[in-house]
């Protein structure tokens, strides 16, 4: 996988929990338009994708997911957080490289 694939991949789970809001602050601009009407769906789009994708994944897989991108902890290294989940490193690596490339079939890039 491409490395902006993979960022990119990674920003959308970071933003995954402020979908919805984001979504109706969008709703809300005055000047709300065909523009924000296109990002809305791409973001409905994105968002239905990573809840396919999460249903689809085992719980060791969602535990990792869950501890690197929806309660992030910028000061934690992927060892570090490998060993507060009693995981072997490459064995965090391996469930969030599956999870990321399920999600970039869903998506379908």
């Amino acid at each position: 996988m491409q490395r902006a694939v993979f960022l990119h991949l990674e920003q959308l789970l970071r933003d995954y929990p402020k979908v919805d809001n984001f979504i109706a602050s969008i709703q809300e601009n005055p000047y709300f338009g065909l523009d924000d009407e296109k990002r809305i769906i791409t973001l409905k789009q994105h968002k239905e994708a990573i809840r396919e994708t999460i249903k689809a994944m085992d719980d060791n897989v969602l535990e990792v997911i869950n501890s690197l991108y929806f309660q992030h902890d910028p000061n934690k290294t992927l060892e570090g957080l490998a060993y507060d989940l009693h995981i072997a490193p490459s064995s965090l690596y391996y469930r969030r490289n599956k999870f990321l490339e399920t999600l970039c079939k869903k998506l379908g890039w």
